[in-house]
């Protein structure tokens, strides 16, 4: 049999080892990457690579265009680039003569380097690189320097057309500013443009706007036709405008530049045409967002707006507290602004300290101390920080108070779960280039685990959740500090940190939570770098601080910091897409009325229509333009593809708004509609020039459901960002497997080489500085400082001539500090250290020669703090450099793609790279379960059409602050966890605009008695589809029943979590219930689920289901696919029976158990609901809100079975309703009817406690048994039974009735 190879090891790339299901030999016919040792002797045995160079085969280029088969260099382009390079003065001839000028030979130099732009990313990357050089920057003036002979537009007109568009298009060109390694040298170009003062910028750009105005910007006179070369133009120098005030922030309060701006706006006003307008969108685009910057075009707000209409309700208002210095009271601690760029993420110590109450926008925008999109942004970013950081800073501001008042040591604190760990100590620090500096903190071991073996001790921390990886802390000192750190994982491989090959240790191997009966250990890193300096001091202090640690179980930072930093950004660039739409500033004339929303941009070009016969059934072909009338359209979508009329209306309005909306209730196909629309969009791609697709989602889980159904589509080219994918089906199309062997270019190659020596060199630095750190006070250190600082006296102390000149015989330098020290303290006051400069050190006291030895430490640990400093901004920026090369790498991967995969959150921690791809179409699912700042992050400034798909009458965003939401009296000014998606929908604020959107009304998952549930509390359009026939389930009289209890819920205590109620009854009820259905041996395991809404009630149920063992003998196993062949089979099509599906296990290997708040777009066929509140004050909790109950009511496919107290969920409405409904039904009580699948009719077993465990029946003289709770109790009978019958005689009869009664009710 022929070996089967295993293709990555022919690379040396497998990381499976021996679990590797391929072959680990050579295939000798493959051609594989030569060996880097093949010429010097290589002695790695068994080497996967090639020795012999007629083997050897090219690298190809997969991930990009960066072609390295041959040298670009000797191409003809190559060679072109080289000449062209020729006219940019090398640094030599700068520094020895002007160089002469390009003269007329710069609309050549100009159009070449245009020509260049337009190819392959290393000649793209070479022609920037060079202009972006000293000598590059005096071509860059030169060019855009005008002589003053140049008075006239006809003058001009020449010289922009050949030499200052052109450059304009290299310097706009997509290839050029998506670049990550070029963003840098980009930068430098507009910064010369720009010149000294904007000077430059000014004289050309109002040269330009004079230039524009003489252009003809229709064709052939018509005013309904642009001509394609004013919109070229005017778009180009537009482009240049943005990038330039991008780049120069400065720029945005030059009063010229300003006028500049307004000079466009007036072009575009006197010759506006509602035909011509789309043609202009780009430039427009532009325009909006230069206004933007510079304050331009922001109405404000009319005196009429303020007047109260007649008849409105009178009102008293107390003003509210402003942020920073615009509060009446000044700013509540220093990190307390108006200007949300200058607001540190992470609390700082004097706002963890301050007792005021921090400034939090309402919902209504007319309340925002800022307007517009800046006023949107400021209040997204504000709640988000308090509804994240805001717990931190609180919890951190009650262990502070602990650690200075021990009277408050006894007090409860009530907000974010924290873990605090006292006695702290730094126990060491650590630099690696791969890690930066990390430390090692020791504090005391737990108390219940100083008993336990080490064994014990690693097996409580590794399965607890405390200190894992990434966890955020925060340090505490009682000296006055307080710093933030993230614990750090272990290193998965040590590397080289200096060239000479030193390895140093890493923290993680010499210290542990577990290893030390009395103190554990954790590594963590600093969050901010400035953080480190005064850690230092403590762990070389001789009297330290006390500190604490206080852990924040479950916050991460990635999970809420980019998109604080994003919007931080976005607050500086303003260029948020359908900006007027989300943040108007005025108010709108008709508010009844829906906002007409124009086509997406690329959708306006001439002669463009949507080609739809992806989705029809038969390949029938039909187009979509979406300037005409949709009606007619709509209806031949639906009659010749899958799709209902809802969705078809659905896809065709999506694709002709360029914000579209789809509401989607329960079951009615959100994401099939999703699909569909994708694969009309990749359908015409080409002919509406678009880039890839985002398609964003909240969670991991569902992005991955997503594009798993694009895969089952056979859409290609799809990359899954992020490394929380659990779908095996998209580990081959994730980023980081695509892009981990990337082909570089030249300048790439070349440029990270030199970063990993400098990377190399600068980690050996700061060890040098680090090392020198801890030996402070040394003889040595002390010896090194003087002879620098004070050569005096050094000589003082380390000379062999004493201080009466005397050369002292046997003189060594060793221990010289500590006899120095070593003298009598004194009794009198020690002189300043001032006064002690001119003394002999001879003639000081003991007290003076301490007071002078703290001050040389002290002064040589704050000249080792700065060289540290400065050494860590160096590598900093270096790991920064190194991170931008591995991003161009990704960008080529992801400019190739169809479909861009990724998190909400995700794609905030990656903005800068998805920003790059020019991506024009965003959509996203769940979008009414999406945070507005995280769907504000994911609208891309290049983003032209944004299509929203979710549900606002399902669940909201989750928000970790219940005072800022809805459900919250207090928190409903806030709404934080009102979804932009609902605010767009259902307009809260007089400024919003009211939008179309299309809502699916054909529900395809519950049976009909289920599903009037929600249609007649919810949904009143909502339809079933036809035919929609459900088996009824198997082993239960009723598909749909409540079972009414009265048994009171558990509340929690202080070592719970808090909200984490619980019910006992409800728990073993469950338990119960799952074991009857579960023996039936008909459900799959993802058939049935069981949903409660609280964590404590859920962990309950997971440890009551994992101590059933579910065991069947080989006749029980007989009996249920005897019954799977026959009857069963017609009650369920779906549940095709296997042997031996019913095995020894535990129940959570046979069912589904999860909260309502995790059970969103999940459904399953049989679902058990535990409610779990029963109270005697009527409170429902989480479920009085209709958004959760909507989701909970809508899960079940076939049977829903709700046990809760009714009268206590019969205090919200909601719930008043559907219990009204299901007694009307017959499908309430306190009894629940259990029956055998073969004898429906004639047993039943009435459910009414958890101790019912079997039904006995008589049937044609057998004994039938139907199995339902405790498995080894119905052995024990069943063999007393049988033991029973073979003794009964007539003799006997008396007693064996009496034995058969005890056994039964023993049953």
């Amino acid at each position: 049999m022929a070996p089967n190879y295993c293709y990555p090891f022919q690379s040396g790339n497998c990381r499976k080892g021996s679990k590797c299901a391929y072959d680990h030999a050579l295939d000798p016919e493959a051609k594989r990457t030569r060996c880097s040792y093949a010429d010097r002797n290589c002695r790695t045995k068994g080497c996967p690579y090639l020795h012999n160079p007629s083997k050897i085969a090219p690298k190809q280029d997969s991930t990009n265009n960066a072609s390295t088969s041959t040298n670009w260099r000797e191409t003809d382009t190559g060679k072109l680039v080289k000449v062209w390079g020729y006219q940019i003065p090398s640094p030599e001839t700068l520094s020895t003569t002007k160089p002469r000028e390009l003269g007329h030979t710069a609309q050549h130099f100009c159009k070449q380097a245009l020509d260049f732009v337009n190819g392959k990313a290393e000649v793209v990357q070479e022609v920037i690189t060079r202009l972006a050089s000293e000598g590059g920057c005096v071509r860059v003036t030169e060019i855009f320097t005008l002589e003053k002979s140049v008075q006239t537009t006809a003058q001009f007109s020449p010289i922009f057309d050949t030499q200052l568009l052109p450059f304009c298009k290299v310097i706009t060109h997509k290839n050029v500013v998506t670049s990550l390694i070029l963003a840098s040298r980009l930068i430098t170009i507009y910064k010369m443009i720009y010149g000294q003062n904007g000077q430059l910028a000014v004289s050309v750009f109002q040269a330009m706007v004079k230039h524009i105005k003489t252009m003809q910007l229709t064709k052939n006179g018509d005013p309904d036709v642009a001509e394609p070369n004013a919109v070229e133009t005017i778009g180009t120098v537009l482009a240049t405008f943005h990038k330039l005030v991008e780049a120069n922030t400065e720029a945005q309060v030059n009063g010229e530049l300003q006028l500049v701006v307004q000079s466009f706006r007036d072009i575009f006003e006197a010759s506006r045409s509602p035909k011509t307008t789309p043609a202009f969108n780009t430039a427009l685009k532009h325009l909006s967002s230069l206004e933007r910057r510079f304050g331009l075009g922001q109405a404000l707000p009319d005196a009429k707006d303020n007047v109260r209409l007649e008849g409105s309700f009178a009102v008293f208002e107390l003003p509210r507290e402003r942020p920073g210095t615009i509060s009446e009271h000044g700013p509540r601690h220093d990190n307390d602004h108006a200007d949300i760029r200058k607001i540190s993420i992470l609390p700082t110590l004097r706002e963890i300290q301050s007792t005021r109450n921090e400034y939090l926008p309402l919902a209504d925008p007319e309340d925002w101390h800022l307007r517009g999109l800046q006023g949107l942004l400021d209040r997204n970013f504000r709640l988000l920080r308090e509804d994240t950081v805001g717990q931190l800073r609180d919890a951190a501001r009650f262990e502070w108070e602990r650690l200075h008042d021990p009277q408050a040591r006894g007090l409860k604190h009530e907000g974010a779960r924290t873990f605090v760990y006292r006695n702290v100590a730094v126990s060491n620090f650590a630099f690696d280039s791969a890690n930066g500096l990390e430390f090692a903190f020791s504090f005391d071991q737990p108390k219940n685990l100083q008993s336990m073996t080490v064994a014990h001790r690693r097996q409580w921390w590794e399965e607890s959740w405390h200190l894992g990886p990434d966890t955020l802390l925060c340090l505490l000192s009682s000296g006055g500090s307080a710093a933030f750190f993230v614990v750090s994982s272990p290193p998965t491989r040590q590397r080289n940190d200096v060239v000479k090959g030193n390895k140093p240790r890493s923290l993680h191997k010499s210290y542990d939570l577990w290893s030390e009966q009395d103190r554990a250990h954790v590594i963590a890193k600093p969050v901010n770098q400035a953080d480190v300096y005064p850690l230092l001091d403590q762990l070389l202090s001789r009297y330290p601080d006390q500190l604490s640690l206080v852990e924040f179980p479950g916050v991460v930072l990635p999970a809420f910091k980019p998109t604080l930093l994003a919007m931080q950004s976005m607050i500086e660039t303003q260029d948020l897409p359908f900006a007027e739409i989300l943040a108007p500033v005025s108010r709108i004339a008709d508010p009844g009325r829906k906002m007409d929303l124009a086509p997406p941009i690329y959708a306006l070009k001439p002669d463009f229509s949507y080609d739809l016969s992806s989705i029809t059934d038969d390949g029938t072909c039909i187009r979509l333009s979406p300037a005409l009338e949709l009606g007619e359209t709509i209806s031949e979508l639906a009659a010749h593809s899958t799709l209902d009329h809802g969705q078809a209306e659905a896809v065709v309005y999506s694709l002709s708004r360029s914000l579209a909306l789809i509401q989607g209730p329960p079951g009615t196909g959100k994401s099939y509609t999703g699909v569909q629309l994708i694969k009309v969009l990749l359908d015409n791609k080409k002919a509406g020039d678009l880039g890839p697709i985002i398609c964003v989602c909240f969670t991991n889980h569902a992005l991955d459901q997503g594009l798993e159904r694009l895969v089952d589509e056979g859409v290609q080219k799809i990359v899954r960002i992020g490394g929380n994918s659990k779908s095996a089906r998209l580990a081959g199309v994730n980023l980081r497997e695509i892009a981990q062997n990337p082909v570089l270019t030249r300048t790439e190659s070349t440029e990270r080489g030199n970063l990993y020596t400098k990377l190399d060199s600068d980690s050996k630095e700061i060890n040098r500085i680090l090392s020198e750190m801890r030996d402070i006070g040394s003889e040595a250190s002390v010896e090194a400082h003087l002879e620098v600082w004070y050569p005096e006296m050094h000589s003082q102390l380390f000379s062999a001539t004493n201080v009466h000149g005397w050369v002292t015989v046997g003189h060594t330098r060793s221990g010289a500090v500590a006899k120095w020290l070593g003298v009598p303290w004194g009794y009198q006051i020690p002189r300043t250290i001032e006064d002690l400069q001119d003394v002999h050190l001879a003639y000081m006291t003991g007290h003076e020669r301490q007071l002078l030895y703290n001050t040389w430490a002290a002064e040589m640990r704050e000249d080792l703090q700065n060289q540290l400093r400065i050494a860590m901004s160096e590598y900093n920026a270096v790991k920064q450099q190194l991170d931008s090369i591995k991003s161009e790498t990704e960008l080529r991967v992801l400019r190739k793609a169809n479909i861009i995969g990724i998190t909400s959150s995700g794609l905030a921690r990656h903005l800068d790279l998805i920003r790059r791809t020019g991506a024009e179409v965003l959509i996203c699912e769940e979008a009414g379960e999406v945070l507005e700042s995280h769907l504000l992050t994911a609208l891309l400034p290049s983003v032209e059409h944004a299509i929203l798909i979710g549900d606002h009458q399902q669940l909201r965003p989750s928000v970790q602050n219940y005072s800022l939401s809805c459900e919250s009296k207090n928190g409903a000014q806030y709404a934080l966890d009102v979804s932009l998606f609902e605010r767009l929908v259902q307009p809260q604020d007089v400024l919003a605009p009211s939008l179309p959107f299309c809502t699916l009304s054909v529900q395809r998952r519950m049976h009909p008695s289920i599903s009037q549930l929600i249609r007649k509390t919810i949904y009143p359009q909502l339809q079933d589809a036809t035919p929609l026939d459900r088996p009824p389930v198997v082993g239960m009289r009723q598909r749909l029943f409540w079972l009414h209890h009265d048994h009171e819920e558990h509340a929690p205590d202080d070592a719970e979590i808090s909200f984490s109620q619980s019910n006992d009854y409800e728990v073993d009820m469950v338990a119960c219930l799952v074991k009857h259905l579960v023996h039936q041996g008909v459900y799959l395991p993802t058939d049935i689920a069981v949903i409660t809404p609280y964590l404590g009630q859920l962990r309950k149920l997971r440890d009551k289901l994992s101590t059933f063992d579910v065991i069947l003998n080989d006749r029980d196993v007989d009996d249920l696919k005897r019954q799977a062949m026959g009857r069963v089979e017609d009650l369920d099509a779906d549940a095709s029976y296997q042997p031996g599906m019913v095995t020894r296990g535990n129940l959570l290997q046979a069912i589904r158990i999860a909260t309502v708040d995790n059970f969103q777009k999940e459904e399953a066929k049989v679902i058990i609901v535990s409610l779990v509140r029963s109270n005697a004050r009527g409170k429902a909790g989480f479920l009085k809100t209709t958004n959760r109950i909507n989701v909970l009511l809508s899960r079940a496919k076939n049977g829903m079975y709700i046990i809760g107290d009714a009268n206590t969920m019969g205090q919200v409405e909601m719930w008043s309703q559907v219990i009204g409904m299901l007694k009307d039904q017959g499908c309430f009580g306190t009894t629940l009817e259990l029956c055998c699948p073969r004898h429906e009719d004639e047993t039943l077993i009435h459910f009414t406690t958890p101790y019912t465990a079997m039904r006995i029946v008589a049937e044609n003289g057998r004994v039938v048994i139907t199995p339902v709770f405790y498995v080894a109790e119905i052995r024990a009978v069943l063999s007393a039974l049988s033991r029973l019958r073979a003794s009964i005689s007539s003799s006997v009869a008396d007693t064996t009735e009496r034995h058969y009664l005890a056994i039964r009710t023993k049953i």
